[in-house]
């Protein structure tokens, strides 16, 4: 196992998912959050590091932004976020037509507080995952900054 630091390298290429699912109605609720900015460690395996230099092999000789869940990681751990940029609803329910989903959808962001409204109406978070898009920067490290904190 590999200790690393892993930042985006360019702004705006954090961004996390949170799943809610109503279990009565059947409707699942996605929230994207995208930050301009985080950092992540984790303890990657030699397989895991390789897949994180494949990708970034494959964004560089392709010019291309593509994304890599660093959720999907074995010991994987947000540190920060920051400067949070932009948040999306979706909504999803089977048998549902475009408008019935776009009509729920207004009224969670029409409320106050969406959080607040999908807990007030029977919705329970479910998972998260979290990407980077882009070129990603990795850094080995020996130890995890908390844990150099307490230490003399």
């Amino acid at each position: 196992m590999t200790l690393i630091k892993i930042e985006p390298t360019y702004k705006k290429s954090v961004f996390d998912i949170e799943f809610f699912h109503n279990e009565e109605t059947g409707v699942w609720i996605h929230y994207e959050q995208g930050w301009r900015w985080g950092t992540f460690f984790a303890d990657v395996t030699d397989e895991e590091m390789q897949a994180l230099k494949d990708h970034n092999k494959y964004c560089e000789e392709n010019n291309i932004y593509d994304e890599f869940e660093i959720s999907d990681l074995t010991d994987f751990e947000m540190n920060d976020t920051w400067d949070g940029v932009w948040g999306d609803i979706r909504v999803f329910k089977s048998g549902w037509t475009e408008e019935q989903q776009t009509e729920l959808k207004e009224i969670i962001e029409d409320s106050d507080d969406w959080w607040d409204w999908l807990m007030e109406n029977g919705f329970e978070p479910q998972e998260s995952e979290t990407y980077i898009c882009g070129i990603i920067d990795i850094e080995n490290i020996d130890n995890l900054p908390w844990e150099i904190a307490g230490s003399v």
